[in-house]
């Protein structure tokens, strides 16, 4: 799988799962996260969440030995990054309630799940990626 490819399905499914107010965003392998101008606290309660991201062409081969080990730990690595740009803009534990649940990614069969656990109990979870045989 093509890393920017990987990136473009990545904001895909993520846009679809961030509360309201949080925007995905791809532009050159690499994962823009943004919200609306003055709606969240962000790190210094000044209304200024600015922008964050996460660099998955550049990130992808430092994941592993394999392509499955690159796309699970680049595509786990969006989910965490994606998670502490929420958190810390909102000063909500997103997607949880009281605590950040875990970020989780595994390849099953030809598809890329991604969701955040609290333990057992999955908490959120994106429409699995199609790989086409990406990862065998």
């Amino acid at each position: 799988m093509d890393p920017d490819e990987l990136a473009r399905l990545l904001a895909d499914r993520l846009q679809r799962i961030v509360p309201p107010g949080f925007h995905v965003d791809v532009a050159d392998g690499m994962l823009w996260y943004s919200s609306d101008e003055g709606r969240f606290p962000g790190q210094q309660n000044d209304y200024q969440a600015g922008r964050s991201g996460t660099f998955v062409r550049d990130n992808f081969a430092c994941h592993g030995d394999t392509l499955a080990e690159h796309i699970v730990g680049v595509a786990r690595e969006a989910l965490d990054e994606l998670q502490d740009y929420v958190d810390e803009a909102s000063h909500d534990p997103w997607p949880g309630r009281t605590t950040p649940p875990e970020p989780h990614a595994e390849i099953r069969g030809a598809r890329l799940h991604l969701w955040f656990a609290d333990g057992e109990a999955v908490v959120a979870a994106c429409e699995p990626i199609p790989l086409e045989g990406a990862a065998s």
